[in-house]
């Protein structure tokens, strides 16, 4: 396998999802679990593209994706995807939502690809390779906690976590220098991966939220920590992620 043929592959297929969500129309709004967890036809629709046009690139390749049923990730080649990451966004057009594709090997990534259809971005990395948007490489800040801008989730779908949420993002609030909540984790990850945010931090997230995003992170230099699980839980996990001048500290708080 060409892995550098492969990655320009993936790139287009997200590209074209992401242009295929921005352009296309929803139909159908449905709740989940949930008021706060919903689901578009869109989402739906987009899912399926992604995964026609990935079929062919690793033939035996899995599919682990938010709108299937899914296995436990194993040794094989496993695409995950999140066909539109920050669907409440999306379905408010609210513009900050994306298409996120990652790859994995023995359960651990090897190619991560995230499109954002309104900017006109690609954020994307191979292992061992670095990590970039569109054509220019990426890499994380330098900066303290203190001097950190601080992106946060608050897990709407599991809403159990809501005190240990807000309890934290005002410890990280009064700790760095400001907090942000965007309502798409795959873009705060790529954000905190380009050096215009400094550290993420959410109690409760699903796997297609950060697979593809987690990995461009790692290979921009920055550190992405799990707790209450490891990389490629089936479900959900907390995660922390940083530079190397702020996790420590970021985790003090997190952890704590």
């Amino acid at each position: 396998m060409n892995e550098l043929k492969l990655l320009d592959a993936v790139k287009e297929i997200a590209y074209n999802a992401g242009e295929f969500m921005r352009e296309g129309m929803i139909h159908t709004v449905k709740s989940k679990s949930d008021a706060s967890n919903i689901v578009t036809d869109m989402d739906v629709k987009t899912q399926d593209f992604v995964i026609r046009e990935l079929m062919p690139l690793i033939p035996d390749a899995k599919f682990f994706a938010e709108e299937k049923e899914n296995q436990e990730l194993d040794a094989s080649y496993t695409w995950i995807i999140d066909p539109i990451d920050g669907t409440t966004n999306y379905a408010y057009d609210y513009r900050h939502s994306c298409v996120s594709i990652a790859l994995a090997k023995d359960r651990k990534p090897i190619l991560g690809v995230c499109a954002d259809p309104y900017l006109h971005e690609v954020f994307f990395a191979l292992k061992g390779h670095g990590a970039y948007c569109n054509d220019r490489t990426i890499h994380v800040s330098d900066y303290d906690l203190t001097h950190s801008l601080i992106m946060c989730g608050t897990s709407p779908y599991h809403k159990q976590y809501a005190d240990v949420t807000f309890t934290k993002m005002k410890e990280l609030f009064l700790t760095g220098r400001d907090i942000r909540r965007s309502g798409s984790a795959v873009l705060d990850l790529c954000y905190l991966a380009c050096g215009r945010v400094d550290a993420f931090y959410e109690a409760h997230i699903s796997f297609w939220d950060y697979a593809a995003a987690s990995f461009i992170l790692m290979e921009s230099g920055g550190i992405f920590h799990p707790f209450d699980g490891q990389w490629g839980d089936l479900e959900p996990i907390g995660i922390a992620a940083g530079n190397p001048q702020n996790i420590n500290e970021l985790l003090d708080i997190v952890l704590r």
